[in-house]
């Protein structure tokens, strides 16, 4: 069920990534934000996303228009929240741009400019079987300042491609990304998807996994509306602890719908870290214009992970985590 307007403002317009915490969470505080490590990269397990920066907000009404006159108005406020973000120990971010999106492309080469010290997974939204433009996708990402030390096909295209029966052409990008020499990963809104590739042992480093189908169900009936059902974000877990590679866990606040107060935002975030690998990661998007949502996300996070978890669990492509629990 959709947020309503007064609902959001009632916390302060924190959707989409925003958490509402406590006051006995001071993200001043310098605790370390724990860190795994995929092959040679130090990946904090909270990543910083890019929807609230292109105004994609999952939400009807004018929360997505906010978001992207937010970022619009002022362009240096994306570098100024992976700055942020940076200060408070998150290492990574997950970026993605089309063409009409070269503003993400601008904020990640201001932010290396003025000496920005983070790494990025950039999306990627060819459709394999277009080798031209898939081609020419991956060369623009490449000649990046800094370039992107992973690349994700986006679950969008994955889970298209498994309505249509043709998921197998999928392996065309993610050798394409091999060859590379970057991280390979593979998204989707659905568990099957991951099941079907991890069932067959394809070559690829992480997957992307959304706890909700959102518009991206396999059986998604065309005007259906976005679906967030908490079966899918049981489902979608299950498959995140069975899968043998680290996963990006995402939509883990099913867009804001678990930000009604602090200790539904809490639960939303603790419910994640707790039902994922501890060599997986949170993705989380963040805007910062009612409050300070990279602080408070940063927090939580060091709060819910404590000083217990497994010393920075190490995972090496084609291998499995040298640490895990279930």
């Amino acid at each position: 069920m959709n947020i309503t307007r007064r609902e959001f403002a009632k916390v302060g317009l924190v959707a989409l990534g925003g958490m509402a915490v406590g006051p006995d969470l001071d993200a001043s505080v310098p605790d370390a934000l724990p860190t795994v490590r995929w092959a040679n990269h130090e990946i904090s397990r909270l990543l910083l996303g890019h929807n609230p920066l292109k105004g994609i907000a999952h939400q009807a009404g004018d929360l997505g228009r906010e978001m992207r006159e937010y970022f619009e108005s002022v362009p240096g406020r994306g570098r100024d929240l992976m700055r942020r973000c940076e200060e408070l120990g998150i290492t990574t971010f997950q970026l993605g741009f089309r063409p009409t999106e070269r503003f993400v492309e601008d904020m990640i080469r201001d932010r290396r400019a003025e000496g920005g010290r983070f790494q990025w997974i950039a999306t990627f939204y060819s459709l394999p079987q277009d080798r031209e433009a898939a081609e020419q996708e991956l060369r623009y990402l490449l000649q990046m300042n800094p370039p992107p030390i992973g690349v994700q096909q986006v679950g969008n295209t994955s889970d298209l491609l498994m309505r249509q029966g043709k998921l197998d052409l999928s392996q065309d990008n993610l050798k394409r990304f091999r060859d590379a020499g970057v991280l390979v990963g593979l998204g989707s809104h659905n568990p099957e998807v991951i099941d079907y590739v991890e069932s067959r042992g394809w070559d690829l480093d992480f997957y992307q996994c959304c706890f909700y189908r959102s518009l991206f169900g396999l059986n998604a009936r065309p005007g259906s509306g976005e679906s967030f059902e908490p079966a899918d974000r049981d489902a979608m877990t299950r498959v995140i602890r069975r899968v043998s590679k680290p996963c990006i866990a995402f939509k883990v606040l099913a867009a804001g719908r678990h930000c009604q107060t602090p200790a539904t935002l809490e639960a939303a975030l603790r419910f994640a870290f707790q039902n994922i690998k501890p060599t997986d990661v949170v993705l989380l998007g963040m805007w910062q214009k009612h409050k300070d949502q990279a602080g408070e996300n940063i927090a939580l996070a060091r709060k819910i992970l404590g000083n217990d978890q497994p010393a920075r669990p190490k995972y090496l492509p084609g291998g499995t985590p040298s640490s895990a629990r279930s």
